[in-house]
């Protein structure tokens, strides 16, 4: 009985551990994104003081 339940522990451990993963990537992929917007208003801005 307790391999089983030895098992289930792992198999769960597992998957706390993917999605702990899936989201430090998803959140680096949002702070990436985020630093890309900024760049790109602030080249917009430059874009209007110069015309």
């Amino acid at each position: 009985m307790f391999e089983n339940l030895t098992l289930v522990i792992v198999f769960i451990t597992i998957l706390w551990l993917g999605a702990y993963g899936f989201y430090l990537y998803t959140s680096r992929q949002q702070k990436d994104i985020v630093d890309d917007l900024e760049r790109l208003n602030k080249k917009l801005d430059e874009a209007e003081k110069h015309d």
